[in-house]
């Protein structure tokens, strides 16, 4: 996929991969000889090793963050064109047909969908300004189309499935599918468009972002914890004496501390967005879709039941197989 050129997202980029490549840098420089030389005891020197394996630890976990990062950036996130439109449709209604129908069953037990739109907009009121279901593009898009009104139609009556043709590039797009005016263009479960991969966080590169946040919390809280204890714990005095030495701990701390809070913030909505069956946008907009449990959602974006492929940034092979379907052109 080519990354989208937008001037901020390239530079929040830029800067994530400095902020990361600094705060290693803090802890490739972490020293513990001048404890060692004011320390002499043998229990002392024992734990003074255990730094190094505090080191590689760390670099571990940095280089998930990098790969994580670069996968959310360069990854698709589920792009809805003309060539891929009918394929994007056939995925979407095999992944959630189940669901669809549990869905169905329940609507109708509350009053049909009358009732649950008024369930809707008194949300929507409750919760005061609230973001554009798509947003406004500039762009001018050839008013084509591979799926035709009649077959829409035909395709609708046939799977009970609620699709939309997008008023500005005129792909047809089923649920939790918006329109993204940095990316130009629909994206399939779009969760909103971050700056800081430059790309949109849609289905495809969902389970890169929520990575690369997970591991920027524990990369920071790490971080964090090496200093306090290395360098405000153990040799505060040592720091003290030197400028320099209070600068760079500093923005040690800083950069942990700002980046740790904000990776916790996008975890925390990406997991009541999955907890609700929805996106950010969606969820925000109070929109009710299948209403799948928790694990069910996370086995979707993940790739699979829970395994190691959890933790990696790579996708399952049932995940390629997907790709390989929504990559054939129509």
């Amino acid at each position: 996929m080519k990354c989208c050129k937008d001037p901020c997202g390239v530079f929040l980029v830029i800067i994530t991969h400095i902020f990361l490549i600094i705060q290693t840098s803090f802890i490739y420089y972490s020293s513990d000889e001048y404890e060692e030389e004011q320390n002499k005891s043998i229990s002392q020197i024992q734990f003074i090793t255990y730094l190094p394996i505090h080191k590689m630890i760390f670099y571990l976990v940095a280089m998930m963050i990098f790969t994580c990062h670069l996968k959310a950036t360069t990854t698709d996130p589920g792009k809805i064109t003309h060539y891929n439109n009918l394929a994007i449709i056939e995925y979407y209604y095999h992944l959630h047909q189940t669901a669809m129908k549990n869905a169905q069953r329940k609507i109708q037990e509350k009053g049909g969908e009358e009732e649950m739109k008024k369930i809707i907009f008194k949300l929507n009121e409750e919760e005061g300004q609230l973001p554009e279901e798509s947003e406004d593009d500039s762009c001018e898009y050839e008013q084509v189309t591979s799926i035709p009104d009649d077959i829409l139609n035909e395709i609708k009556t046939k799977y009970k499935m609620n699709l939309t043709r997008c008023l500005q590039c005129y792909v047809v797009r089923p649920n939790r599918s918006h329109h993204c005016s940095i990316c130009k263009g629909c994206i399939l479960g779009m969760d909103h468009h971050c700056p800081w991969i430059n790309n949109c966080v849609g289905t495809f590169n969902k389970k890169f972002f929520l990575q690369f946040n997970f591991y920027t919390l524990i990369g920071c809280i790490y971080s964090i914890f090496l200093c306090c204890y290395y360098k405000i714990y153990k040799n505060l005095d040592f720091i003290m004496n030197d400028t320099m030495n209070i600068i760079y701990t500093s923005i040690q701390l800083l950069l942990g501390v700002l980046f740790g809070i904000f990776s916790f913030i996008m975890i925390k909505e990406l997991y009541e967005g999955l907890d609700a069956d929805s996106s950010f946008i969606d969820y925000k907009l109070g929109k009710l879709y299948e209403n799948r449990n928790l694990y069910d959602e996370f086995i979707e974006v993940m790739g699979g039941t829970f395994g190691i492929h959890w933790f990696l940034p790579f996708k399952q092979g049932g995940f390629k197989n997907v790709f390989n379907i929504i990559n054939k052109k129509i």
